[in-house]
Order: structure tokens, then C-alpha cells, then sequence
């Protein structure tokens, strides 16, 4: 008999097929009971290579062993009731094939169906979408919101040392950086008339609340502190300091050192160093300070003098020539604005420069110093340099959402969308708020995520309805986004609320109401826009709103050769990108000044 009869004869090619069988529906179980039962995760392992061992160990025994009706007995080499052996296996093989159907069967309709049931059972009909990223709900680890100061000076002209000595201890504790620092924009809601402790803590998802106050007289300063736990709002520690103003540096050490301590946030060597550092050994070149501090929010003219005169009084006061020099930086644009003056633009920028340079050879830690020289590059469009400074200040200042909001909106104009939006998601955990709203909400606009956009900017409206801005932030992206009803009613309310009334924003305006089909409030806005000093990139939006395409396109080429830098650059970035889709801008003389606007031809 040839070797492929004695193969038949002895049932091999059956053996295999039942061996094949049983391992599939062997594997089928192991699957089904593995997750019920625990099992580890080399189970699976193992099993597949007994079996992958066990198959040539079955197929030599089939050679040499027969199935009989006396059981099993070594093959003679003759047929040793054949028939009858192979009819068993025969049998065999098809009921294992019969009860591989049915477990196929029941695995993929009775079981699945069950637990689509349980699944529709469990969920609600219809889910709204969250109003933020989901994640940004969550309570922050190690995180603590520094309440505003309550003044006790008895002198009224003294009132701003509360609010400085508030900004200064945020800015000692947003240095250790295991800890999560709200920032002092957020928190200001809260100086008048504040909520309970917890629903502050909810509303800013942190674990500790600070609140506390300072008094100043006759160079002596009392300042007291309380750490309240942000979801019981029991007292955890409070402390009260009656020093000198040369004394006011080790206070705001101690009260870091100690918030770090509740918190169980790690304080390496170099943070603490950095908290207990003096700024100055002159308390009235630190008196200036604070006094730019608090003044900053209102008039950096006026906090550039307080500056002017603590670097007077200390020369080396590192801390203060940061702040000047990223005051300048962000007001470069907005100092020129329609002067045309490029040898004023130089000096400013030799300003900034200087300021920052020095800052930094005092103490190379300064992010602050690197900041002011990223908005330097940001606004002269130098993409290398700018990216090389943000890099440097959000790697020192991880806690400033200023620094970090500014690096994700470069990241979006320059098309780094991935670090965008990280960068954005750290802005929302720090500045909760309105208060960031606009880089942010455009990150993600620029991105193409115009849900997240709208849901964030929804957000800012909800927290402050009162705020024009934030109406005007949403109804851009609703526009973007295609909803022309609710964009048209949030812009009306912006405008109704009472907007700033700058060029650049009365140009926005004018575009977004072409946009949504309104010529003729469009062209009030125009008109509004053209009667005060405008730059050539505020001026091409406007005539673009008006659809005066010829003179728009001359002021958008005089934008992109511009020697100097000028407010206008978030316009540029809308038409380089083309933000509302307008086909108008896809004809080729727009296209060609458009690859010229802004960072990379």
C-alpha cells in the first residue's frame, strides 16, 4: 500500500481535522472565561503553545495507535476493524463540527444581543455635550486658588499693597511646580461679596482654597493667611506675620513652603532657593513694584513708570526689569499704531532687549525675561526665535498662563495644532475663566475643532454674561461653524453690552456681519472704523467687510511687507488662513499675499 493509502487507513487527515476542531472550540472557551475568571495574562499563552505542541504529538499517535470496539491498540499494519474506528471518528468529528456552529451561534446573536440590551438600558436616550473637555472637570491634584487680599491699610493710598503682596504670592508659588496655581485673573471675581469656600473650590476644581490680608503702615506690614480645605472648607492652617517690609520676602517663602507642605507637593532644592531669594534689598524699589503690579491691569503706561523708579532704586532688582520688559513687549504694537514711525518701533524694541537681557544675566531663571523677548520675535513674525524663546519661558514659568496662552496661539499660526491645544488644556486649568478665552477658544478654532471652540467660549459666556468680549468670541465661531442665527444674536448682544471700540475689533466686527449677510451693519462698523487711527492690516479687514476687494488686497500687501510691527496680527492670521471659507480669498493674488502674511511663505 502507497504511504498516502496507509495515511488514509490509519485516519490521520481525520485525526487532524478533530484535533483542529477541538483546539478552535478550546481557544473559543478560553476567551469567554477569561475575563470572568481573572485570568492572568500569559493564560492565553500558554495554552496556544501546549496546543501547537500537542498536534504533532496526536498525529504520531494516530500513526501508530488504532481506535477499536476493545479500545485503543497498536497498529499491526492491517486493517484492524477500520471501518468501524474510522466511522467513530467520522461521528466524532461531526459533532464537534455541530457544536462549533452552535457556540459560534450563540457568541455572536444571543450574547451579543443581551449585551446590546444592557447597554441601551443603561444609557440615556440623548447626552448634550459637555460645555468643556470632560477631563477639565475633574478636581486638579495639588492645586490651590489664593483668594484676593483683603486691604486693612489705614491709609487709602496704600490700598495697592494688598493687591501686589496678592499677585506676588501667586507668582512665589506658581514657581514649585508640582502645584497647580490659579491665576490671579481668576480669582479677582471673587474680591467682592465672595461665595462660600466650596463653591469657589468647585467652580476653579481645586483642592485648597488661601484667603488672607495685608495691612501696610509706617514700613511695617501684618499680613494674615488661612488654608481652607476646598471641599469641606475647614481651616487646615493659618498664620499671622508682623515684620518689616525688608522682612515681606521671608513671609512669602514661608507661606509657600507651607501651602507646598499641605498639599504634599514636592519642593526641590532649586524651587525652594528660588522662594526664599530676596527680589530686592530695597523695600522702596519693592513698593514700586507691587504699586506696577496692581496698576497693570489698568494702565501699563502708568505701571512702566512704577517700574522705571524700583529699577532706579535698584538697579539689579532682575524681577522688575522682567516685568518692563514684557509690559513693552505687549504694548509695542499698540504704541504705533497708525504712526507709521519705524525708528520709534526700533527704540522699543531696543527696550524691550535691554530690559529683558539684563533680567536674565541677574538671574537666568526669569521666564518672564524670555517671555517679553518671545512676543519681541512674535511681533516682528520671527517663527525660529519666537518658538525658541516660548520654549524657554514655558519650560520656567510652567504655572503663568499668560506665557503658556501666548505659546499656544503661536503654536496654532504656525500650525503646531498637537502642542496648541496641550498648551491650552494647562491655560484652562490655571485661568478658569473669561479671562483666556479668546487665544484659546481660536487655538482650537484654528485647529478645526469648532465644537471645543464653541464649547469653551459658551463657557465664557455662562461664567460672565456681562462681558462683551466673550459674546463676541462666540459668535465667531458659531459663524465659522455655520450657525448664522445663533452668531448673529451673540454678536448683537456684544454690541449692546458695549464693546472697546478698538479698530481692530470694529473691523472684526464689520467682517463677521458681512459674513453673516449684514451689509448695511457692516458698513457702520466700517464707517466707525475709518475715523480713527487703524493699521494697514485693521484697514484691509474692514475694506474686505465692505467688499472692497481691490483696496483690501493693497492693504493687505502693505501688511505683509511692513518693516515695523503693528496691531493686527490675529487679523492677518484669519485672512492667512482663511477662517470663514470665502472664496474671495482663494483667487490668486489674494492667495500670493496671503502666503506672505504672517509666519511661514
Amino acid at each position: 500500500m502507497s504511504f498516502l493509502g496507509e495515511i488514509k487507513r490509519r485516519k490521520v487527515f481525520q485525526v487532524a481535522a478533530v484535533y483542529a476542531v477541538v483546539a478552535w472550540l478550546t481557544l473559543q472557551v478560553v476567551d469567554v472565561v477569561n475575563e470572568p475568571l481573572s485570568l492572568p495574562d500569559w493564560f492565553d499563552t500558554v495554552v496556544i503553545l501546549l496546543l501547537a505542541i500537542g498536534f504533532p504529538v496526536t498525529l504520531v499517535m494516530s500513526w501508530a495507535f488504532n481506535l477499536t470496539p476493545d479500545g485503543v491498540v497498536r497498529d499491526q499494519g492491517k486493517n484492524v476493524a477500520g471501518q468501524s474506528s474510522g466511522r467513530r471518528i467520522e461521528y466524532v468529528l461531526i459533532g464537534l463540527l455541530v457544536l462549533a456552529v452552535g457556540f459560534m451561534f450563540v457568541d455572536n446573536y444571543v450574547l451579543e444581543e443581551a449585551l446590546d440590551s444592557e447597554v441601551v438600558a443603561e444609557e440615556p436616550v440623548e447626552t448634550a455635550p459637555p460645555l468643556v473637555v470632560e477631563e477639565q472637570r475633574n478636581l486638579l491634584p495639588k492645586s490651590v486658588a489664593v483668594l484676593p487680599f483683603e486691604n486693612l491699610s489705614p491709609d487709602p493710598n496704600n490700598a495697592y499693597f494688598a493687591a501686589g503682596i496678592h499677585e506676588s504670592t501667586i507668582n512665589q508659588l506658581a514657581k514649585i511646580r508640582d502645584l497647580i496655581v490659579i491665576a490671579r485673573t481668576s480669582v479677582m471675581r471673587y474680591e467682592d461679596d465672595p461665595p462660600p469656600i466650596p463653591e469657589i473650590a468647585k467652580a476653579l476644581n481645586v483642592e485648597m482654597v488661601m484667603e488672607g490680608s495685608a495691612r501696610y503702615a509706617s514700613d511695617r506690614v501684618l499680613i494674615t493667611v488661612k488654608l481652607i480645605d476646598g471641599q469641606t472648607g475647614t481651616h487646615l492652617w493659618s498664620d499671622e506675620y508682623d515684620r518689616d517690609l525688608a522682612d515681606v520676602f521671608a513671609v512669602q517663602a514661608e507661606i509657600a513652603e507651607n501651602i507646598a507642605l499641605a498639599l504634599d507637593a514636592e519642593l526641590v532644592p532649586s524651587e525652594r532657593e528660588r522662594i526664599e531669594e530676596p527680589y530686592t534689598d530695597s523695600p522702596e524699589a519693592y513698593a514700586f513694584y507691587l504699586r506696577a503690579l496692581d496698576a497693570g491691569a489698568f494702565s501699563f503706561d502708568i505701571s512702566e513708570s512704577y517700574l522705571d523708579q524700583a529699577i532706579k532704586l535698584d538697579p539689579n532688582f532682575a524681577v522688575a526689569l522682567a516685568t518692563k520688559a514684557y509690559f513693552v513687549a505687549q504694548t509695542i504694537a499698540m504704541r504705533l499704531a497708525g504712526t507709521g514711525v519705524i525708528t520709534q518701533a526700533a527704540e522699543l524694541e531696543a527696550a524691550v532687549r535691554e530690559s529683558a537681557e539684563r533680567a536674565l544675566q541677574l538671574d537666568p531663571s526669569l521666564g518672564l525675561a524670555h517671555a517679553a523677548l518671545a512676543e519681541l520675535h512674535l511681533d516682528y513674525w520671527r517663527e525660529d526665535e519666537a518658538r525658541a524663546a516660548f520654549e524657554l519661558a514655558a519650560e520656567l514659568s510652567p504655572n503663568d498662563p499668560m506665557v503658556l496662552s501666548q505659546f499656544a496661539w503661536f503654536n496654532s499660526m504656525t500650525g503646531e495644532y498637537r502642542d496648541a491645544k496641550s498648551l491650552a488644556r494647562r491655560v484652562i486649568d490655571l485661568s478658569p475663566g473669561p479671562e483666556q478665552i479668546q487665544v484659546i477658544g481660536e487655538t482650537y478654532m484654528f485647529s478645526g475643532d469648532l465644537d471645543t471652540a464653541i464649547a469653551i467660549a459658551q463657557e465664557a459666556v455662562n461664567t460672565s454674561p456681562a462681558d462683551a468680549g466673550a459674546y463676541f468670541n462666540l459668535a465667531e465661531k458659531q459663524a465659522v461653524r455655520g450657525n448664522h442665527e445663533a452668531a448673529l444674536e451673540n454678536l448683537q448682544i456684544w454690541e449692546q453690552l458695549g464693546y472697546s471700540g478698538a479698530p481692530g475689533e470694529r473691523a472684526r466686527g464689520a467682517q463677521l456681519y458681512s459674513h453673516l449677510g449684514r451689509k448695511e451693519d457692516a458698513e457702520r462698523l466700517f464707517v466707525q472704523q475709518q475715523e480713527m487711527p487703524a493699521s494697514d492690516a485693521q484697514n484691509a479687514l474692514a475694506f474686505f467687510a465692505i467688499k472692497d476687494y481691490g483696496e483690501s488686497l493693497r492693504l493687505l500687501r502693505a501688511a505683509a511687507e511692513s518693516q515695523y510691527p503693528e496691531p493686527g496680527d490675529t487679523l492677518t492670521i484669519l485672512v492667512k488662513v482663511n477662517i470663514w471659507n470665502d472664496p474671495i480669498l482663494n483667487q490668486p493674488d489674494f492667495v500670493e499675499v496671503r502666503r506672505r502674511l504672517g509666519f511661514g511663505e
